[in-house]
């Protein structure tokens, strides 16, 4: 618009309430739809504000992550039975959700979609909405109930001018709540449509929501939706809703809620199904079609990979499936010999230009970066990665944090790590340690080249770890003597398991350490450690 041409007016939008278009293209919010012939306007409205990216069989997807042929089959059929209604377990039957949770990569989208495949065809399924991060189409709850009512109206095509008219009398019914949308576009006409369904034909009653945790607008937004399921659930029985996400904090405290707690059914990848069977048979397969299909099989040898690398691989894997995908995806690279690129991956050659584990390293990268504070976290992984699963209460005094601060800061890392009762419970008083749940994490945070600005000097780390714990043993001595003995024996016990050959690039920080160590009161606590003999005894056992 030019200065000389002041009063022009851009055109009045047209609405298309209670409208009938025949053709042509018309322009509406700055936006051009082709409209089909006959084609009613509430429908174009709720196509308009559905998100095609967020479908189960979205083209957009490339290689969309599905289940490996015989793998994850008790899970998947068990999901299958508990929607259609078929499931033996009565109290499980009843429930209208089923939670299925997992850590990163353990391969909850790849069961999603598998399960989405199957009753699709079984006619069980009504609607589908994959959350993902990093799209910004489907990162959040704007489009869920338009994209779901699209596809129920193609399931049940009966609904169509139902949900239509519905539109067309509340034109902004999508710029209202979550829970109004729902009531209005799926409970309202799936209550008209089914109340009086009958025969033999099985009804479609499965809506799938992967990904709740990647709906990145803020926690309340995915805590608030699984509200609104529960209140869709306990005003009809017509919908089960399969949600699937990462075991996030906020997340675990909504399901356990007593709004949620007596009315979803958890599956818990990590805990409930082992798959290490079956990552070593999607191993085997996919190593068999490199062997048989690949560019350069013929430099292959015919033992290549020997089952003890499989094996190895499967291990390394800790039940993720994508670190297993991630090396096949690798090593089949038709530019390259498969034999180097899988030597590549387990290091036992230098990387290629591409490095193997790009995909899982940018997963873990968003995890730690969601933290309000990445370095605090990273100041407590060092613990887990040096010394394997290690106390809560140690970490905090080490660091110098509060009691409880642990807990909270690694709240929302849950699909990276445990907080738990350690394996060897050797001192009665402590409760909790922290141990990582993938072996792959560490190899991670350990490599400067794929940890990049995350990567820490975890042997400085280690020789602060030893400096601080013996100012904590000397201090305490000096201010309680005896009567912390026993406090001082377990803090003997934990640096016996800090204290190792110190790395030269340490150097730099080893005046701290021995200035601490000059301030040790050692004569006296040995002194006293000789007239307690049970903390004499205890302390030649931690020699040994």
């Amino acid at each position: 618009m030019s200065m000389s041409q002041p009063d022009l007016q851009p055109p009045t939008l047209i609405n298309l309430s209670h409208s009938v278009l025949s053709g042509g293209n018309f322009t509406q919010n700055n936006q051009i739809y082709n409209v089909p012939n006959g084609e009613r306007a509430g429908f174009m409205r709720l196509v308009q504000n559905a998100t095609p990216n967020a479908l189960y069989d979205s083209g957009h997807i490339v290689d969309p992550p599905k289940c490996h042929l015989n793998t994850r089959v008790a899970i998947i059929q068990t999901i299958i039975d508990w929607s259609s209604g078929t499931i033996v377990d009565e109290k499980v039957k009843a429930k209208p959700i089923l939670w299925l949770k997992g850590s990163a990569g353990a391969g909850k989208s790849a069961i999603a979609r598998s399960v989405a495949e199957r009753t699709s065809k079984e006619g069980l399924l009504l609607g589908t909405f994959f959350f993902g991060a990093g799209d910004a189409t489907r990162n959040h709850v704007g489009g869920l109930v338009a994209t779901l009512a699209y596809q129920i109206c193609r399931t049940l095509p009966e609904l169509r001018g139902m949900v239509t008219t519905l539109v067309e009398d509340d034109p902004l019914i999508f710029n209202r709540s979550i829970s109004a949308q729902f009531t209005d576009l799926i409970i309202r006409p799936l209550s008209t449509i089914l109340s009086n369904h009958s025969g033999t034909i099985p009804i479609p009653r499965l809506v799938i929501i992967d990904g709740l945790d990647e709906c990145s607008a803020n926690i309340n937004s995915q805590r608030d939706l699984l509200y609104t399921l529960q209140e869709v659930t306990g005003s009809t029985t017509l919908i089960r809703f399969l949600v699937s996400s990462r075991p996030e904090s906020h997340l675990n405290n909504a399901f356990s809620s007593s709004r949620m707690a007596n009315i979803h059914y958890k599956i818990f990848l990590d805990d409930d199904y082992s798959a290490y069977q079956d990552i070593k048979l999607y191993l085997q397969d996919k190593f068999q079609e490199i062997k048989e299909g690949h560019v350069f099989k013929h430099k292959l040898l015919a033992t290549w990979p020997k089952p003890e690398i499989i094996w190895d691989l499967a291990r390394k894997s800790s039940g993720q499936f994508i670190y297993a995908s991630t090396v096949i995806r690798y090593v089949e690279s038709p530019r390259h010999r498969p034999d180097q690129r899988l030597d590549a991956a387990l290091n036992l050659r230098p990387p290629f230009k591409d490095l193997p584990f790009t995909e899982l390293d940018a997963l873990y990268r968003h995890i730690i970066y969601k933290a309000e504070d990445p370095s605090r976290v990273l100041d407590i992984l060092a613990f887990p990665i040096l010394y394997g699963e290690f106390y809560v209460e140690y970490i905090e005094r080490i660091l110098q944090l509060e009691e409880g601060d642990v807990e909270v800061i690694l709240a929302d890392f849950q699909s990276l790590v445990t907080i738990g009762m350690p394996s060897s419970a050797s001192h009665g008083h402590i409760e909790s340690a922290v141990k990582f749940r993938h072996k792959s994490l560490t190899d991670f945070l350990c490599d400067s080249q794929r940890a990049a600005e995350l990567y820490r000097d975890h042997s400085a780390a280690r020789v602060q770890h030893i400096t601080r714990s013996i100012l904590i043993v000397g201090t305490t001595f000096k201010h309680d003597g005896i009567r912390e003995l026993n406090l001082m024996t377990n803090w003997l016990t934990l640096t016996h398991r800090l204290i190792v050959p110190i790395q030269p690039e340490s150097h730099g920080i080893i005046h701290d350490l021995l200035q601490a160590a000059s301030q040790f009161p050692t004569f006296d606590i040995v002194k006293n450690l000789h007239v307690s003999g049970y903390y004499l005894h205890k302390l030649v056992c931690i020699s040994r």
